[in-house]
């Protein structure tokens, strides 16, 4: 039988962590959709002055996200992961990137320190999210964006599931999903440091395959002429709730 130590243990998890993030794109990021939103937001809130906009993305995995973001014109891109998953050709990408545990350390960074921080389906993943929030009020600037997603918990596909199985799909066991955010948690945990701006739906490509897959489609492309139908829809149907934060 052959034995390893706790090092070696540790080394293997990581490496197969690494392989897992390498050329990773999550949902959210895919088509461009989360860089979309962002700049829908800078520039509402900022202008179009995007050189000097610093954007921290929590939680980088491969860096395909803040490549994105430099396609887009964002010119001074940070990224922190608790690990190095970032691609090689991704590398320069980042003005800096640094290594922090979000549930337990103190950022890396000074207070009010940038303009925009991003965190894609970071927070689910966390045993302390809320040190991970107050962390975030302090290096962001004051009036700085905080755009965030989570699991959409109420959508129909969600709820029918919890009434089904008195669990949510997305909180098995083989999955890392762990802090859940109800509306009254996601208030508290995050409404006293930050005003909602907006709050926005992801809707999985894969529920919008095979014929009723095609029928959602057309709902959504014939409701975006009323912004509240959409919103029904979008609500509906959602996969992910993206929220786009003030800090107060």
């Amino acid at each position: 039988m052959e034995y390893f130590t706790g090092d070696e243990i540790k080394a293997q998890k990581q490496s197969e962590i690494s392989k897992r993030y390498e050329g990773y794109v999550g949902r959210n990021i895919n088509d461009f959709f989360a860089v979309n939103l962002v700049e829908k937001y800078h520039n509402r809130v900022f202008g179009n002055a995007k050189e000097k906009t610093k954007i921290l993305d929590y939680g980088t995995a491969s860096g395909v996200f803040a490549t994105q973001l430099t396609q887009k014109g964002f010119k001074n891109i940070y990224g922190l992961d608790r690990a190095d998953y970032v691609d090689r050709d991704k590398k320069n990408t980042f003005t800096e990137f640094k290594l922090a545990d979000i549930n337990t350390d103190t950022l890396p960074w000074p207070d009010n320190s940038f303009d925009i921080i991003t965190a894609w389906c970071v927070f689910p993943h966390l045993e302390n999210p809320h040190h991970g929030v107050r962390e975030t009020f302090r290096i962001l600037k004051p009036g700085g964006l905080f755009v965030l997603s989570i699991p959409h918990l109420l959508s129909r596909a969600s709820v029918q599931y919890f009434l089904k199985h008195k669990d949510f799909a997305r909180y098995h066991p083989e999955k890392d999903h762990i802090a859940v955010f109800t509306p009254g948690v996601f208030q508290i945990a995050f409404l006293k440091y930050f005003d909602v701006i907006n709050m926005e739906y992801f809707i999985d490509p894969r529920s919008l395959r095979g014929l009723k897959g095609k029928i959602r489609k057309f709902i959504l492309r014939v409701s975006a002429i009323n912004a509240r139908i959409k919103n029904y829809f979008e609500k509906r149907w959602g996969y992910n709730q993206i929220w786009i934060l003030r800090k107060k």
